[in-house]
């Protein structure tokens, strides 16, 4: 197979995608001072008390709109925006041409003290908590401990997202993040009329593959297909068998300093030719998936949603950040869009697992050559925009043009970070119903799922990478859409031994008490989730697996 131009794997690409939506919005509106001096904003007059200046790349810090109509988005944050600078005399914004949500030219940048101010974290990190941890342990993000407390960040968070810290907070707990978005699991947006035609109200969050299997079959009328999905349909299927390049089956541990994880794709080879031809039966027997192997893009914006738009798809690949910007592409209101569409997680395995969390946080870091005066300004910024005052100022500009709580749901994607996601001060009503009571209610019932624990969370960071997972997504490739023959299992072997024999060139630079510590603690804590969420799942595929690979070495 021949790689895309850029490669992500499914975390990569969702989150960019559900991030780097906001900032396109942004940067297309084409802003610019409004002093007259091109990429700068100051306020003149004011008595500068602190002199400095914070360069950001835009999105979701900016320069003020040129373009702002009362009663938008724009509008509203000019005038939070220029709130804090009277607040903070002697600051000044600098608009700098950067793209943050390239890895490779985040990287440089940081290495090289020209990087923005704030910048997403998991670009950095790979969106994973073990990548998270090790770019911090590298150095790449700046301790904004001091600047946190200070400014009192926490108490402005929703206390779900401040007990969420895995992904920006180390373990040693220093603060390196602020979140910004919550990041719903990934799922699927239903037509509600079309699953009406087949008896059903809704989905319910036991569905299982086979169960979407057998929807998709009978969504598939005419033109219509019961599923739009994109190309790594596979590294959704299977991660539910605990089958990943990652997963929870075929990554374990092994103690000593070599690279800590070895991987198994044989023990359960068998799990991963049924999900493989459950997903061929649906593609080429039933033929009920409008798919390719160049669709990479499940976004808002791609062809997936596009399908799903024009009734050529029953349903689609997204997170639920997608939802009010999926509204205006079928220029419907958020409660027209409430009664067209809803969301689903993603489907069970067959034993009840999922790998999916409940929610994530993203969050934003912090240029790590700031001073601290500059850190402690620009945690301020950030923090008074996005979670609290200038965020209540923002919102209310937007809910003055026709007093429509809906209308602050379509302009800044719900639910917040921050503690506003039920009621805003000056907005009348509750954002709950403003964002249409089914979705509402769905979403608040997928948020409120257990939560499965993350290695990344009980063990040292790593800052040995580790082998890539490019054969992984290779496979998947060819094993979904490959019209050759091939062996599932003749293939499986080959992953497995690529990895071990690239695993052996990894040093490790953890300390292995420490790590063995850590392991032990995981484990415990997965033994109970699954005991209690995944019974059938815990018997019969994570007891016989840990007692083989894992109880050996860590007991």
């Amino acid at each position: 197979m021949t790689n895309p131009a850029f490669r992500l794997n499914r975390r990569d690409f969702l989150r960019m995608m559900a991030l780097s939506g906001g900032a396109a919005a942004l940067a297309s509106c084409g802003v610019k001072s409004p002093t007259g001096v091109p990429g700068t904003l100051n306020t003149p007059g004011a008595n500068a008390t602190v002199n400095l200046t914070l360069k950001t790349s835009g999105w979701p810090i900016d320069i003020a709109f040129t373009d702002a109509t009362p009663g938008t988005f724009n509008a509203g944050y000019n005038k939070a925006l220029q709130a804090w600078l009277e607040l903070n005399p002697g600051v000044t914004l600098e608009r700098i041409e950067f793209n943050p949500w390239d890895a490779a030219g985040l990287r440089t940048a940081v290495a090289g003290g020209t990087a923005p101010f704030c910048f997403p974290i998991g670009v950095l990190g790979g969106w994973n908590v073990p990548g998270i941890q090790a770019s911090n342990a590298e150095g790449l993000f700046a301790d904004i401990s001091e600047a946190v407390a200070k400014n009192g960040v926490l108490d402005k968070l929703a206390p779900q997202v401040a007990a969420s810290t895995s992904r920006w907070k180390s373990q040693d707990g220093t603060y390196f993040g602020i979140p910004y978005e919550i990041v719903s699991s990934e799922g699927f947006f239903y037509n509600r009329e079309h699953l009406a035609e087949i008896g059903m109200e809704d989905i319910p969050l036991t569905w299982t593959w086979q169960d979407m299997r057998e929807m998709a079959l009978k969504l598939t009328k005419g033109d219509r297909k019961g599923l739009a999905m994109a190309a790594y349909a596979l590294d959704w299927i299977l991660p539910s068998y605990g089958i990943d390049f990652d997963g929870l089956l075929t990554r374990y541990p092994i103690p000593g300093r070599s690279f800590n994880w070895k991987w198994d794709f044989t023990t359960f080879v068998d799990d991963i030719v049924e999900g493989v031809d459950l997903w061929r039966g649906m593609l080429f027997e039933d033929q009920s998936v409008y798919t390719d192997p160049n669709f990479w893009d499940f976004s808002q914006n791609g062809q997936l949603a596009a399908a799903f738009y024009e009734d050529r798809a029953a349903m689609t690949p997204g997170i639920h950040l997608f939802f009010s910007d999926m509204a205006g592409k079928m220029n419907k209101t958020i409660l027209e869009a409430d009664k067209y569409m809803s969301f689903a997680r993603q489907p069970l395995g067959p034993k009840g697992y999922t790998y999916q969390l409940p929610f994530a946080v993203s969050a934003w870091g912090f240029n790590p050559d700031l001073k601290p005066v500059e850190l402690d300004k620009a945690v301020s910024l950030f923090a008074y925009m996005l979670l609290g005052d200038g965020f209540v100022t923002t919102t209310n500009e937007i809910y003055s043009a026709n007093k429509d709580a809906s209308e602050v749901i379509r302009a800044i994607r719900w639910p917040y970070a921050n503690k506003f996601s039920e009621n805003i001060p000056g907005i009348e009503g509750s954002l709950n119903d403003a964002a249409g009571p089914y979705y509402a209610n769905r979403l608040q019932t997928i948020f409120n799922q257990p939560k499965q624990p993350e290695p990344g969370e009980y063990t040292p960071a790593e800052v040995n990478r580790g082998p890539g997972d490019t054969p992984w997504y290779d496979k998947l490739t060819r094993w979904a859409y490959s019209q050759d023959p091939f062996d599932v299992k003749t293939d499986a072997a080959e992953l497995e031994n690529i990895f071990n024999q690239q695993a052996k060139t990894f040093p490790s630079g953890v300390d292995e008490n420490a790590f063995a510590e850590g392991i032990q603690r995981y484990y415990a804590e997965v033994t109970t989730y699954l005991q209690a969420n995944a019974p059938e799942f815990y018997d019969q595929r994570f007891k016989p697996f840990y007692d083989l690979r894992i109880k050996p070495n860590f007991g």
